[in-house]
């Protein structure tokens, strides 16, 4: 990216643990991971320059807070 200003998209990843599938907590991974898979998405995904780790707590299915967009 270098030092100029840069606008594009922001990709959110979201790692949960759950035992019931009906409620989620967000899970706590090593920030050498989660560095790896910033890095990864940042260089090989065009068009994306920020990634953020979503830490919500879900109180729903894990399968009603699914974020994807095309």
């Amino acid at each position: 990216m270098g030092d100029a200003r840069t606008y594009a998209d922001v990709v959110a990843v979201r790692s949960i643990d759950t035992e019931d599938f009906m409620t989620a907590d967000w899970s706590h991974l090593p920030y050498d991971l989660l560095a790896r898979i910033s890095t990864r998405i940042i260089n090989e995904v065009k068009g994306v320059n920020r990634v953020v780790y979503d830490i919500s707590t879900s109180r729903r299915p894990p399968s009603s807070g699914n974020k994807l967009t095309a």
